[in-house]
Formats: structure tokens, C-alpha cells, sequence
């Protein structure tokens, strides 16, 4: 097969070196110049995961040449390009070497270009319900959900009292619905409180109650030991039934299944889940990237490289930024000319075109909306050169107003607001100052608008200052701790201004409610389609496509299941294959109306016992314990489930532990500084005077990825995750907790710091930093690790030296030891 370069004739993008904060450091990438920051991490997470071995065999010379753009995002388009066009030339898929790199340089382009991400494999192909054995294999899914969900919450004490909370719903005698009635069941109404009072969400205790009622129904034991989070894509029964009701009650509670209305189709979505993803942008056929003669051999060229890449799995593809696309082109939502395009697009795709959706594709492109998913929407994020982010209207709705011939300058301000102070009516400069604002606090609010969501974010003790709310505004520190602090309502402002001033200063945040529109042009602004029109889009992509996709239906939380499986027959009513329901979380004031329930009389009245101290109060000093410039500590380098981690820790001059620091390899920017911050929080706890062993019983036994086998470490071998493996060996290390190490109990740490031999002296040189002790320490200095053990019978050499088993002194004499009066081989401890 011949193939001919049309993208890579083109030049190439503008580059420029971007700074971004990776796993371990700041890092210098060459990315396209006016990308973000997000898109750029996103392409970097993606281009690590492909090494730079190529397969082996006779491969062309020139393929295996670096080029110019090898250096761009950290290497990965090239990689993947280079490695992709080597697996087809071993397969006979080009007729000269010149094919193979043209190949090559046509899927780098596309790449570069921004018209092209590839995605990884979702994981393994999940488990498919359907058939006869509906039933059990729904509640045998639900339980192993529930039970997962539960456990990831942290202490098993919590989870006991959501145990709790289940076993009276399992426990009750009666109907399991009416079982799960809180004012109904007293028993679950005292559990409920009790796991409240232990600080458990009422979110959760909410689905502690589900399990509850899935236990009960099918007489399985409650287990909250945490398991792998499972996955299931289920087939809906097309007659109404118990199964029926149940797979859309578990649908609505979970959003790990996914419903087919096919067996097929269920088949295919199991082992697309196996298989690698690629998303092709139609922005490009607007700002002129894409052409119509260029557009075919994309998706062409990008279904080969797919299925070259597939392995074992079954690749798919999709198309991005449709919505966007029939925006800024069309009538929105024209189902005929969306179909149409996407049937020409599936030829060329080469039967691998689905209407999916995949986050991280979206964000490699832009945050381009893929398959059916709505458009994006009037309003989005965009980085200046400084680094900040800002609201703009979005290219499609720059190209909606310039066809409506609607004035782009008061549509900006209309629906971004003026973004400063002046002129705002009733909250102008003036106005603030009267209750007391200075230059300094309008500033700071001035420079925090364009990036606020709300007037409450730009006027938070964050941006004005606490010190300023409380010295002159007089806000309570109480008041200043409460996250919903309002600083406009409590200096007086009204509601009703704040929210006008908000209009004013902010704006509407959409078009739709522009003045002056007709109907038409509202309806073809509205920022959200309706759900009719989605599923209609959804269907005619799929029949176009003849593959499924995936459709999302939005549900608000305080949904029912009931409402769950209407919105499941209204997406097969209209020819949707599949469906996957996204109930949204709990809002964070959510509570439950749980009812106060008196406590039973007891008919005797309990024997009298004798008083006992269950607990004691120590009052500690609450200043803080300051470290010294120059400490002592270790750093253990370790790896957990094969991510590394390095562990630090310095120390007081008692050699008592003041601060750690977590540092992680390769990990993902958000998740590295949340472990910098969590031991930044954990070494201020520790220098306030929190005891270590109430850091280690909170967080040992945790349970979320990274985990698994641990590398390095001596006493520890396995851990259930990052923050379970630090506090066994800080446990371990310095309470001498040898319960918490898993390491073989035939391997002894003779002293904490190594391995080494209960009988061998070891050199002070392992121990010691060098640096630290600036030479002080002796050469000839040794550890004596047994000191405080059962006097034994030590050996010759140590004999020699006048060594005491029982405390370690070099005070023997004649066989008695002059310290603790132990005699050599009697057995004594001193």
C-alpha cells in the first residue's frame, strides 16, 4: 500500500518552550504555541506511557532516523508514530520504505496540528449480565460495588459504623424497602446518627443503607473489605420485570454499568474497552487544518494506525467537535447533515467510527466536545501569555454571532460581564469603601475578577485577607472558618444588589438570554440542548456508524429510579443502543432528615459497676515545636506497586520525629502536590504535638491506587497504598511497630536502619550521615544491636570485647555485667 504526505506538506505548528509542572519537577516541552497547560500535561501523560523500543525486525533506515519533531510533547507523537509505522512495515502493510515514512510523518502532523489524539486501553473488557442469571448476577454486582465504595472511605472504624448502618436494614423482619425507611426503623435511625456522629457523610450513609437493602433481598453477608472497583455492562430486558426495574435502580445508584438494549452490542462494548482510542477533530474543516479531500485520508490513516496498535482488543474511533461544528456552520442539532457526515466519515474509518466519549481525548483536543456530547458552549477557558486563565467566548460562538450579524462586542459584555468594579450599581469602589475597603482589598479584588466564577470567590478571605475581615470588618474567627462565609452579606450588602452587581460585573455566562433575540436565534444559542434532541443525535450517529456508542443521561441527584428507567426508555424509544446514567453527586450541604429516637426503657435496670477510666483527657501545650536548623533524619527510597516513592524525614536533637516529606516519581502534577501538602499538613501536626501513633492508626490499611508489592524497603513488602506503606514504616521505624511490618520473619533488622545480624556488630558509618555529624564520629565506631534482648550467650568476639547480652554495655567483668548485674549465660535480662 502507497501512501502520499498531504498534512505534513503543510508547516508545521508555531512551537515554543512551555515550563509545566510535572510529577517530579518543573519541566521544559516544546508544545504548540497557545496550547494550555492542561492539553500539554494531558499529551505528556499520554506520550510516557510509550517507550522508545521499536519491535524487532529488518526495519528501513530512515524510520528508525530521529526528526525534528521527536522533541515535541515530551516525545510522544514521534514515538508512537515511529513505532506504529514499524509494526506496519513488519506486516507487510507498505509496498517501499518511502510509504512507511510518509505513514510516519502524516500521523506526527495530524498530531501537532491538534487534529489527532490517540487514547490508551480503558482497562480489561468488563463483565457482561445478561441472560437468564440477570437477577444474580445484578445483586452480586451491586454488593461488590457498594461494598468497594464503602471501603474507600477511609478508617475501618467508619466503616463499622456504616456496617452498622446496614446490618440493621439486613437485620429488620419485614419488607427490605420499608426496612430502609429511616422514620420507620428505629434501629437504623440510632445506627444512622451513631455514623454521623463518627463523621460519616450522610451521602454515605445513604448507600450504606442501599447495601443494607440489597443484602436483605438476596441474604448475602455485608463485607466492606475493599475490592477492585468493578465494571459491568448489562442488557436491558424488553419486557417489564423485577430484573428490569432492578438494573435501572442499580444504574441510577452506580455509574459503573453501563445498559444495552442488544446482546451484540454488549459484546462489542466489553471488548472495545481492551482495545486503543483515537478522536479526529472537525474543527480543523472551519479554521482550515482540514479540507474535504484531506478529511477522508485522516480518518483512513488514523483507523490503520489503530488497528496496527490493537493487539487483542478492538480499537475504536470518534469524531470530535460535532456540535461545534453544526454551531458554527448549521442549524444546530440538523440530525440529517450530522448523520450524513459521519456516514461518509465511517467509510473512511474503516467500520471503527463510534460516538463515544472520552475525557482525556477531549482534553488532548482542546476540550473538543466528542461523539453526540453537547457543544461546548458560549463561554470557555482560555490562557493568557502569563500563564492565567481567562473566560472568552468560544470560536463557535463567535462564527454563530457574526451569521446572526449580532454586534460580537455586546454579546462579549453580556455574557463575560466588564470584569472590574467601576460602574457597578450598588458595589462600585465608592460604595465599598464606605464599609471600610481600602485600595489594597479593591486591588486584589480587581486582579481576582476575571478569573472568579461569583463575586463570593473574588471577595473571599483568600483574595481580601483575613486579617483585614477580622480587624476591621470584625468577622469572628468561627465565622472566617465556615467555607460559606458570605464577606458582601456581612458588610451589609443586599442580596438583590449583589446579584445585579454580579450581572454587571460577570455577566450572564451564555448568549441564549442576549436582548433582542428572536426565537430562533435563542433556540440556536441555548447552552444546553434538550435531552430529545441528544438522544436523537445519539441514535443517527450509531446508525450512521453501525457500531454503538455510549450515551450519557444526565440525572440531578435527588433523582428516583424510577425516573432513571424512564430516561433509559425514552433513549430506546429513539434508537439509542446504550446508555450509561450520570447521577450527580451530593451537593456538599446534603443532609439527611434523620428523626431523633428515644431510647427503649429498660424493664431492669442494670447491676451497678464499678467506675473505670475509659478515657484520659492530657492536656498538651499548644504552641509549636520548633525543628532545629540542623537535623538528623533518613530517606527511604521505595517503590509501591511499581511507582517510587522517596520518603524523607527529619527529626528533634531527642531524635523524635518533627516533619516528612513525600516525594513521588512520575506522577501526575494534582496527585504529587496533594502528597507534598499532606505531609506538609502532617509534619505541622507533629510539631503541634499530635502523636505519631495517631497519624499511623488513622491512615494504615487505607486502600486506593497506587498499591500493591513493595521494592525497597526491609520491612515492608506490600501496602495497600501510598499513604498506608508511609505510616507502616514510619510505624515501624520510629514506635517500633514490628505489627505493622510484612517483611519475612526470617530476615531480622538488627537495629531499625538495615538488615543485619542479631550477633554481628555493625559499623556507626551505615547509620550516621558523614555530612551531618561533620566528621565526628569515630571510624572505628560500631552498633551493639541487642542491647535490652534476653541475655544470651554472646559470641566469641564480643565475649572478647567484655560485651553484656543483656543490656549491651561493655561492663563485664569476670562474667558479671556492672551495670544491670546480669551474669553471662544465666538468662537474666537487666
Amino acid at each position: 500500500m502507497r501512501f502520499a504526505r498531504r498534512l505534513a506538506k503543510a508547516p508545521g505548528p508555531a512551537v515554543e518552550l512551555r515550563t509545566v509542572e510535572t510529577a517530579a519537577a518543573l519541566t521544559g516541552v516544546l508544545a504548540p504555541k497557545g496550547w494550555t497547560d492542561a492539553r500539554v500535561e494531558a499529551w505528556l501523560d499520554w506520550a510516557w506511557t510509550h517507550p522508545p523500543e521499536l519491535p524487532a525486525g529488518d526495519l528501513p533506515p530512515g524510520l528508525l532516523a530521529e526528526t525534528p519533531e521527536d522533541g515535541l510533547l515530551g516525545g510522544g507523537p514521534g514515538r508512537y508514530a515511529r513505532r506504529i509505522g514499524a509494526l506496519g512495515w513488519l506486516g507487510g502493510l507498505f509496498d517501499r520504505p518511502a510509504d512507511a515514512l510518509a505513514f510516519r510523518d502524516e500521523l506526527v502532523a495530524a498530531m501537532l496540528q491538534g487534529l489527532v489524539a490517540f487514547g490508551r486501553a480503558r482497562g480489561p473488557a468488563p463483565a457482561v449480565l445478561a441472560g437468564p442469571g440477570l437477577a444474580q448476577d445484578l445483586e452480586a454486582f451491586a454488593a461488590r460495588r457498594l461494598a468497594h465504595d464503602l471501603a474507600e472511605t477511609g478508617a475501618r472504624a467508619l466503616a463499622g459504623r456504616l456496617e452498622q448502618v446496614s446490618d440493621a436494614v439486613r437485620r429488620c423482619e419485614g419488607d427490605a424497602a420499608a426496612c430502609g425507611d429511616l422514620a420507620g426503623n428505629p434501629a437504623l435511625a440510632r445506627a444512622a446518627l451513631a455514623a454521623r456522629q463518627a463523621g460519616a457523610a450522610d451521602a454515605q450513609i445513604s448507600d450504606a443503607i442501599g447495601l443494607g437493602i440489597a443484602a436483605a433481598r438476596t441474604g448475602a453477608p455485608i463485607d466492606l473489605l475493599p475490592a477492585p472497583a468493578p465494571t459491568a455492562i448489562a442488557v436491558l430486558p424488553t419486557a417489564d420485570s423485577p430484573e428490569r426495574r432492578r438494573l435501572a435502580e442499580l444504574a441510577w445508584r452506580d455509574g459503573g454499568l453501563t445498559v444495552c438494549l442488544k446482546p451484540a452490542d454488549a459484546e462489542t462494548l466489553a471488548a472495545r474497552a481492551a482495545g486503543p482510542t483515537a478522536a479526529v477533530d472537525l474543527m480543523g474543516l472551519l479554521d482550515g487544518r482540514l479540507s474535504g479531500d484531506t478529511l477522508a485520508p485522516l480518518l483512513s490513516l488514523v483507523a490503520m494506525a489503530l488497528k496496527l496498535d490493537a493487539g487483542a482488543g478492538r480499537p475504536a474511533l470518534t469524531l470530535a467537535g460535532t456540535a461545534d461544528l453544526m454551531m458554527a456552520g448549521g442549524p444546530a442539532y440538523d440530525v440529517k447533515a450530522v448523520a450524513a457526515l459521519w456516514k461518509a466519515a465511517a467509510v473512511a474509518g474503516q467500520g471503527l467510527l463510534s460516538p463515544f466519549e472520552d475525557a482525556e481525548l477531549s482534553l488532548r483536543l482542546g476540550g473538543a466536545p466528542l461523539g453526540a456530547a453537547a457543544w461546548t458552549g458560549a463561554v470557555t477557558a482560555a490562557e493568557t501569555a502569563d500563564g492565567a486563565v481567562v473566560r472568552v467566548l468560544s470560536e463557535p460562538a463567535l462564527r454563530v454571532l457574526k451569521r446572526l450579524e449580532i454586534d460580537p462586542d455586546s454579546a462579549r459584555r453580556h455574557a463575560l460581564g466588564s470584569q472590574t468594579l467601576e460602574d457597578a450599581p450598588g458595589l462600585d469602589a465608592a460604595a465599598l469603601a464606605g464599609v471600610g475597603f481600602s485600595p489594597h482589598e479593591l486591588a486584589a479584588v480587581e486582579q481576582a475578577l476575571p478569573q472568579a466564577a461569583s463575586l463570593a470567590d473574588a471577595f473571599s478571605p483568600a483574595v481580601v485577607g483575613a486579617d483585614f475581615l477580622a480587624d476591621v470588618l470584625g468577622v469572628s474567627a468561627e465565622a472566617l472558618a465556615d467555607p460559606a462565609f458570605d464577606t458582601l452579606g456581612f458588610a451589609g450588602f443586599a442580596r438583590e444588589i449583589v446579584t445585579a452587581a454580579e450581572l454587571h460585573i460577570l455577566g450572564h455566562g451564555r448568549l441564549d438570554t442576549l436582548p433582542g433575540l428572536d426565537d430562533a436565534a435563542r433556540l440556536l444559542l441555548r447552552e444546553t440542548p434538550a435531552p430529545a434532541d441528544r438522544l436523537a443525535l445519539a441514535a443517527a450517529l450509531e446508525t450512521a456508524c453501525a457500531a454503538p456508542g455510549v450515551t450519557p443521561l444526565d440525572l440531578p441527584f435527588l433523582s428516583s429510579p424510577l425516573e432513571a428507567l424512564a430516561a433509559i426508555d425514552q433513549a430506546a424509544a429513539l434508537g439509542v443502543r446504550a446508555v450509561e446514567l450520570r447521577r450527580a453527586p451530593a451537593p456538599a450541604l446534603f443532609r439527611l432528615d434523620i428523626p431523633e429516637v428515644a431510647e427503649a426503657q429498660r424493664r431492669v435496670d442494670p447491676p451497678p459497676q464499678a467506675e473505670r477510666i475509659v478515657e484520659r483527657i492530657v492536656e498538651r501545650d499548644r504552641s509549636r515545636r520548633k525543628l532545629p536548623d540542623r537535623r538528623k533524619g533518613y530517606i527511604q527510597k521505595a517503590a509501591v506497586g511499581g511507582h517510587k516513592v522517596y520518603l524523607h524525614t527529619g527529626e528533634y536533637d531527642d531524635g523524635e520525629l518533627g516533619e516528612i516529606f513525600i516525594d513521588m516519581h512520575k506522577e501526575g502534577a494534582a496527585f504529587r502536590s496533594l502528597m507534598n501538602n499532606f505531609a506538609i499538613a502532617i509534619s505541622i501536626g507533629l510539631q503541634y504535638g499530635v502523636p505519631l501513633d495517631e497519624f499511623v492508626d488513622a491512615f494504615v490499611f487505607t486502600r486506593f491506587e497506587p498499591a500493591g508489592p513493595v521494592t525497597g524497603n526491609d520491612s515492608v513488602r506490600s501496602a495497600t497504598s501510598i499513604l498506608d506503606y508511609v505510616f507502616r514504616e514510619l510505624g515501624v521505624s520510629y514506635l517500633g511497630r514490628d505489627d505493622l511490618a510484612n517483611a519475612d520473619s526470617e530476615e531480622l533488622n538488627a537495629d531499625g536502619l538495615g538488615r543485619g545480624k542479631a550477633d554481628e556488630p555493625q559499623p556507626a558509618s551505615h547509620f550516621i550521615s558523614k555530612g551531618f555529624s561533620r566528621g565526628a564520629a569515630p571510624d572505628n565506631l560500631v552498633f551493639l544491636p541487642f542491647g535490652g534482648r534476653k541475655a544470651e550467650e554472646p559470641s566469641g568476639e564480643l565475649r572478647a570485647a567484655g560485651v553484656c547480652a543483656a543490656c549491651g554495655d561493655l561492663a563485664l567483668v569476670h562474667g558479671v555485667c556492672e551495670t544491670c548485674g546480669a551474669q553471662a549465660g544465666d538468662g537474666r535480662t537487666g
